[in-house]
């Protein structure tokens, strides 16, 4: 009983290591600190991340949010790239760009 639980614990461990692995801390932190101070604008934009997901975001603050929230690594495309594929904070996952992407 207390093997499985100790393997499920380490799976679970790893799954959120691998998930993380691809934000690098640092630029985490510049996230987190750019959601701080952002003042919001209104004005929307397309972002795509190191895996290929696409999304639709209210402003570049909402993105830096986002990417502080959930460890994630989007950068602003324009926003004509996002209207053809996905709706406001619908996400459209684009071909894989590296080969550690989760499913």
């Amino acid at each position: 009983m207390h093997s499985n639980i100790a393997m499920l614990l380490i799976f679970v461990w790893i799954s959120v290591k691998v998930c993380d692995a691809h934000v690098d801390q640092e630029k985490l932190l510049q996230e987190c600190k750019m959601a701080d101070i952002c003042r919001h604008d209104q004005v929307p934009l397309c972002g795509i991340d190191s895996c290929g997901e696409m999304r639709t975001f209210i402003d570049s603050c909402d993105l830096h949010e986002f990417n502080c929230d959930s460890k994630k690594d989007f950068i602003q495309k324009p926003v004509h790239e996002c209207w053809v594929t996905c709706k406001r904070g619908r996400s459209f996952k684009k071909p894989l760009y590296r080969t550690d992407c989760g499913p």
